[in-house]
């Protein structure tokens, strides 16, 4: 399989949430470029990538090392993701809402016919989660999620692997969201999302202290 720089960034920010690399450990560029038999080219651009997300750093001396992630900053990345899509539900467009609503429904469906097979499909959850905040009509907290995506990815990713048998109840929380927005009950929406969310860091710490 040969890598490309977004695959090796994938793999290197889930080990360094996952806390395989701890604050300040080296990622070297002729070791990864041996691990994923590539040139340094893919790697240079996964590093850039990792230090534009902040889960790594360039040191003055030239060396990139990781960030470091233990609980509190994986709580830390959920605080932010719950305040930046809160508010943008609470800001909601109505006729926006209108507009995508059939949309919502149809990444609910999506998540049902994935865990009708036993896997969750994280693209469609980011895309529902999305559709959340592009309907607030704010394009500042649009790109101020989407700079985030990655790192929510890599989140759902971990939470997937300890969530397995709650699919039905997840599902049933997206569909519950939709419902209070369409009945126009913004408040009970931002509720039930901050929930969701406080419950989906939950499952990610306890994945994070499986490994």
């Amino acid at each position: 399989m040969q890598y490309n720089a977004t695959e090796i960034a994938d793999q290197l920010r889930k080990e360094i949430v996952l806390g395989k690399y701890e604050r300040g450990e080296g990622l070297g560029e002729v070791t990864l470029a041996k691990r994923y038999d590539v040139s340094r080219g893919p790697i240079r651009d996964a590093l850039m990538i990792l230090t534009t997300e902040r889960m790594a750093e360039k040191r003055s001396n030239g060396r990139t090392v990781a960030v470091g992630y233990d609980i509190k900053g994986i709580r830390d990345l959920y605080d932010a993701r719950i305040l930046l899509e809160t508010h943008a539900v609470n800001r909601m467009d109505q006729e926006l809402f209108e507009k995508y609503k059939s949309h919502l429904y149809d990444y609910i469906r999506m998540m049902e016919d994935a865990s009708d097979f036993e896997t969750r499909d994280i693209e469609t959850d980011l895309s529902f989660h999305y559709l959340l905040v592009k309907m607030s009509g704010n394009e500042t907290l649009m790109h101020l999620w989407n700079t985030q995506r990655n790192v929510f990815r890599t989140l759902v990713d971990i939470t997937s692997e300890v969530t397995i048998n709650h699919q039905d109840e997840i599902i049933s929380q997206h569909t519950r969201l939709v419902e209070a927005l369409e009945d126009g009950d913004v408040r009970r929406a931002s509720e039930l999302l901050r929930r969701h969310l406080e419950e989906a860091c939950e499952y990610c710490c306890r994945g994070k202290s499986m490994i």
